[in-house]
């Protein structure tokens, strides 16, 4: 009669350890799910702000909203972009340009909240302003 009980409690015991195991693993993807959408939304944010240094030295618009349809969400994304004129030294050389920071922002649906990113660049007023340094990136 002793062994039926043991037999029962012990078989009890790696139910809940399996249950257990099966709810970490769930866990553990909707965790990566979760990154996986804020890394995309971090990298439709920079590509926003990036765009937004673009268009200023392509139109002269230094506000802008763009709408983006992410997964089933459509999000508005609001890109402001500054300016401030001065030297630029490249090599210890000095040149006349324009510095520019974008600033590209959203209300997250998964964080409720507001997130954004950044995008720095120059232009040299020696090239007429037709190509656009962007400091995060490599020079090739």
């Amino acid at each position: 009669m002793k062994q039926k009980g043991f037999a029962t409690i012990f078989g009890l015991c790696l139910i809940l350890i399996l249950a257990l195991v099966v709810k970490g693993i769930q866990e553990a993807e909707a965790n990566h799910a979760r990154e996986v959408l804020n890394f995309e939304m971090e990298q439709m944010l920079q590509s926003a702000a990036e765009s937004g240094i673009v268009e200023v030295v392509e139109t002269g618009t230094f506000k802008s909203a763009k709408e983006i349809k992410f997964n089933e969400t459509t999000i508005k994304i609001k890109i402001d972009v500054k300016q401030a004129d001065g030297k630029i030294y490249i090599k210890k050389k000095g040149y006349d340009g324009v510095y520019l920071m974008s600033y590209a922002s959203t209300e997250s649906p998964f964080l409720t909240k507001k997130i954004y990113r950044r995008a720095y660049g120059y232009v040299l007023d020696a090239d007429d302003r037709k190509k656009i340094y962007f400091m995060e990136l490599p020079t090739q």
